[in-house]
């Protein structure tokens, strides 16, 4: 092949094709977990209402809720794949498995949210939310006069964390945050002087973006192992949830979310109509089973 610049963008269309053929084919599983936000700056900060009034029947004087905002800000992040094509292979036209790589690029940038999404999850006990308590933990502040608090993470086990999540709700538990969508490009200069250095077209696929936190009450971590007894622990807890009035937030758990070594667990209690012994089985659908592969 006869290295031109029309060659080159020729190229660099093909490669680009297959990128959008491999997003095309990931179905990512995580985004539901999610609301999706658009950014457009390179940190963005989110003011969440700490009072949800709820409809209530009217007598007397209504009761107007002072709204409070607080400031959660969420830092975008650099995210890349980068390979060098050597000039001399495509001179041969001898690409080989280039163009399985960059479709499998393509199905990696398409499961780019649920990476971020996992890791979140996973560092939810360590990283703090609006309310500067860490997402999961055991001391969230309900904002009332008394000064109450709440838990949304059990840390009395000994597994690997699972998740219940409320999924029900407009706003979700986490936030996807993306400044710039996955893409693909390509150097088609001929004589651009990285060529001449190395001998090799640069390729690359980038993406800038970020995960994070919205209400903690939506979410709730254990590391109590599976069984009927903590479901019912981590259910009721969430449906204790009060406002800073002590009116209920109506929590409703929906999903639950787990990893590898609680896969057998949680499918075997929400996924089997009936138990070992032939009874029927109580929890069987009580909520949507959502494996993450990328958790432990």
């Amino acid at each position: 092949m006869l290295i031109t610049a029309a060659a080159l963008q020729a190229l660099r269309t093909a490669f680009n094709n297959k990128f959008k053929d491999g997003r095309t084919k990931a179905k990512p599983k995580l985004t539901v977990l999610a609301t999706p936000v658009t950014s457009s700056t390179a940190i963005e900060t989110y003011g969440f209402l700490s009072e949800m009034p709820a409809f209530r029947k009217w007598v007397g004087d209504k009761r107007i809720k002072s709204i409070a905002e607080r400031a959660y800000q969420l830092i975008n992040d650099d995210y890349e794949a980068s390979v060098g094509i050597k000039r001399k292979s495509i001179q041969d036209d001898n690409l080989g498995l280039y163009p399985s790589m960059f479709e499998g690029w393509g199905m990696e940038a398409e499961l780019w949210p649920d990476r971020l999404l996992a890791a979140a999850l996973a560092s939810g006990n360590t990283l703090p939310c609006f309310d500067n308590q860490n997402f999961f933990d055991t001391l969230h502040p309900n904002f009332d006069e008394a000064g109450s608090t709440y838990s949304n993470n059990n840390t009395i086990g000994t597994v690997q964390p699972w998740y219940l999540v409320d999924l029900s709700k407009p706003l979700k538990p986490l936030i996807m945050q993306k400044r710039e969508e996955p893409h693909f490009w390509m150097t088609t200069n001929p004589e651009d002087t990285a060529v001449a250095e190395t001998g090799r077209f640069g390729a690359w696929g980038e993406a800038r973006g970020a995960a994070g936190y919205t209400m903690p009450f939506l979410a709730y971590r254990s590391t109590a192992a599976i069984t009927a007894a903590s479901y019912v622990a981590a259910r009721d807890a969430m449906a204790a949830y009060v406002d800073d009035v002590g009116d209920p937030r109506g929590i409703v758990p929906t999903h639950i979310v787990y990893g590898v070594s609680n896969r057998a667990a949680a499918e075997d209690l929400f996924k089997k109509m009936n138990l070992a012994g032939g009874e029927s089985n109580v929890h069987w659908n009580a909520v949507e089973c959502l494996f993450a592969e990328r958790l432990p």
